[in-house]
């Protein structure tokens, strides 16, 4: 692959998307970058200082507006699936719906349009977990393998920015375990799986797990997330199981909504350690600048 070949990026507003472009961009790709919504991503990426990047406006739903974003396209790198923000459900559209569906979609555009490689960002753990979440991620990773194109699976461990929202529990004075809290995890930073993305993108290597440089119980975890605000820690214990009862009950209000919290009584309950990357970042940092922010907020 050389470097004027055209990358389409996939949930390029995304948190892994975010520190995808730079660093593509880095390297001197030519890139076209895949969003539902133009404006937004050029507030991330203004025109005046990426006069470069093209942007397409698709939804990974609609296979008709997806034809237009993979012409001449080299690879695709998908980071695409519904999100997993506790704080936004204004779409309800299922983990199967997006995360599967949705890249189904893609990666028949992809194949119609000629594309070469695909890199799909996945989950750690996903082949042996049973949940909504990463049976949507695992099906669509059959569909790739069995695709033809070159491909590569990124698989990280927890991003940075979902652990953070332990931090805004501590904020709101609570902070939940669920279960005994002694599962181990190793999260891992967005720009760290970016560079994984980038990594798989130039190499052959199909299937990559990643995960971060310290490894801790889900409750230092949460603790964590007090000591960052400077405060004693106050704990809740949530059974396993009345999680999965909670979350069935959520899902005839919201399905996306049930489908996360029973993928968050799961992943809370077991162990995630994935092979760990070179990085400088620490999660401790990452909440003390998570805190700062939210103390910030709550002033303004």
């Amino acid at each position: 692959m050389n470097n004027s070949s055209i990358i389409l990026v996939a949930g390029a507003n995304g948190h892994a998307g975010k520190h995808i472009v730079p660093l593509l961009l880095e390297r001197g790709y030519r890139l076209r970058l895949m969003t539902r919504s133009a404006s937004r991503l050029r507030e991330t990426f203004p025109a005046a200082e990426y006069p470069a990047l093209e942007i397409v406006q698709a939804d990974i739903t609609d296979k008709a507006s997806l034809q237009e974003a993979c012409k001449g396209v080299h690879a695709v790198i998908s980071t695409v699936g519904a999100s997993l923000d506790m704080n936004d459900f204004r779409d309800r559209r299922s983990f199967h719906a997006v995360d599967y569906g949705g890249n189904v979609n893609l990666l028949a555009a992809a194949k119609a349009h000629g594309v070469k490689k695909f890199v799909y960002l996945s989950a750690f753990g996903g082949e042996t977990t049973d949940t909504a979440y990463t049976n949507a991620h695992e099906a669509f990773v059959r569909e790739l393998r069995q695709s033809g194109l070159e491909y590569s699976v990124v698989r990280p461990t927890g991003f940075f920015y979902v652990n953070a929202e332990f931090v805004k529990m501590a904020q709101k004075g609570f902070g939940m375990i669920v279960g005994d809290g002694k599962a181990l995890t190793n999260p891992i930073h967005e720009e760290d799986v970016a560079k994984v993305c980038v990594s798989a993108l130039e190499g052959t290597e199909r299937d990559i797990p990643c995960g971060g440089a310290e490894t801790f119980s889900r409750e230092e975890i949460v603790r964590m997330a007090f000591e960052a605000l400077g405060r004693k820690p106050r704990l809740t214990r949530i059974p396993f199981g009345m999680m999965i009862a909670g979350s069935k009950i959520a899902r005839l209000l919201n399905q996306r909504l049930g489908e996360m919290v029973a993928f968050g009584a799961v992943v809370a309950t077991k162990d995630c350690v994935a092979p760990a990357v070179e990085t400088q970042h620490r999660l401790a940092e990452y909440f003390r600048n998570t805190a700062r922010h939210e103390v910030l907020a709550k002033g303004s």
